[in-house]
């Protein structure tokens, strides 16, 4: 019965939380989820805390860090396998996906210096924000804006050959 309430009190509460860090609804949700799940699943060994709310938001918090990394992660090892494909298709189709390899690496190269320099940092690198702002001595918001820049210039340079990706690859539609 003290889970059922403990759900019920805090569970929009800590998904509104969610949402400022994930940006995704979906997401947010199910972190939350696994916060509970994990608190139902030691149920038994768990002491109550005096202060369950700054508990619960606290592990909202780290399983969200978790699921940041987890995704930049994810973005890193795609970006890498993609420019470093050997396409073994016909020849043809073979020929068609090295252009889209050299267009990718070139609007890359074409993005200015320092706004290359932190998109390969963070997307190819797998550097977070805040310790490619520590390197390069800048804040983390200055990092996080030209990340994001960086994506807009990509996704609107690279439009024209997006629909010809494999579909393993309509990943940088959603960078």
């Amino acid at each position: 019965m003290a889970f059922d309430q403990l759900f019920l009190t805090y569970y929009q509460e800590l998904c509104r939380f969610a949402i400022t860090f994930l940006n995704d609804t979906d997401e947010s949700q199910e972190v939350v989820q696994k916060v509970f799940i994990r608190i139902w699943e030691n149920r038994k060994k768990m002491v109550c805390p005096e202060n369950e709310k700054s508990v619960l938001y606290k592990a909202v918090y780290n399983e969200c860090l978790n699921s940041i990394r987890h995704k930049n992660t994810r973005e890193k090892y795609k970006l890498n396998y993609f420019l470093q494909l050997d396409f073994t298709e016909t020849e043809d189709r073979q020929e068609e996906l090295r252009e889209i390899q050299s267009r990718i690496s070139l609007a890359i190269e074409n993005l200015p210096a320092k706004c290359r320099q932190i998109f390969i940092l963070n997307k190819i690198e797998g550097l977070t924000q805040h310790e490619i702002a520590d390197f390069l001595g800048i804040s983390s918001k200055t990092v996080e804006n030209q990340v994001a820049n960086a994506v807009t210039k990509l996704r609107i340079e690279l439009k024209p050959v997006l629909h010809l990706l494999p579909a393993g690859f309509i990943f940088l539609q959603t960078f």
